[in-house]
């Protein structure tokens, strides 16, 4: 009985499941890390969060007006190609 290669894969698949769960893995680990306790934030002061706050903007500001410039041609070059495509084939009739 010739059930080809799937079989033998499901069968060394089952065999790797069952000696996973006889090991150890995480053995010695505890639930936490005593040494790190989160992540250290530093006092910023208003300014510089305003700062970032304003290039932030700036910058969502460009990528927005690169999009819409990108859209439209992309709209533009859709129509001239549309306008084309039936023109050609309206002459050739």
């Amino acid at each position: 009985m010739g059930f080809g290669g799937s079989t033998a894969a499901m069968i060394a698949s089952l065999k790797n499941n069952n000696r996973r769960n006889k090991r150890e893995a995480f053995e010695g680990w505890t639930g936490f890390d005593k040494e790190s306790q989160g992540i250290k934030v530093e006092p910023v002061s208003e300014e510089l969060l305003q700062e970032i706050r304003n290039k932030l903007k700036k910058q969502r500001r460009k990528t927005k007006i690169k999009n819409m410039i990108i859209m439209l041609l992309s709209i533009i070059a859709t129509i001239i190609f549309i306008m084309l495509f039936f023109s050609y084939f309206e002459n050739s009739i």
